[in-house]
């Protein structure tokens, strides 16, 4: 699979998993849904998203990496892992 069907694949999946699993009643995500700003994500919650995109993309993500700024979309998040290329960079 090439890189961005390895992207645009991680971000459905993303997507979808975060409406079954952390969107409250009546909440809808979006690829450009504000995660942190929204309120969906909260220290305990960002585990469970790091664990599931470690488990999406077949490997660990570096401590470097966990940034908020990597996470705060859908979309940035699938930008940023979705490429397969390892380290996430800049």
């Amino acid at each position: 699979m090439n890189a961005p069907d390895s992207r645009n694949r991680l971000e459905a999946e993303l997507v979808a998993w975060l409406n079954l699993r952390l969107a409250p009643p009546g909440v809808h995500i979006t690829r450009d849904t504000a995660l942190f700003a929204g309120g969906l994500i909260n220290s305990i919650r960002i585990l469970e998203l790091i664990a599931w995109t470690e488990r999406a993309i077949a490997r660990r993500i570096d401590d470097v990496d966990i940034q908020m700024n990597n996470f705060r979309t859908p979309a940035r998040i699938a930008d940023v892992f979705g490429t397969g290329d390892g380290h996430a960079g800049a």
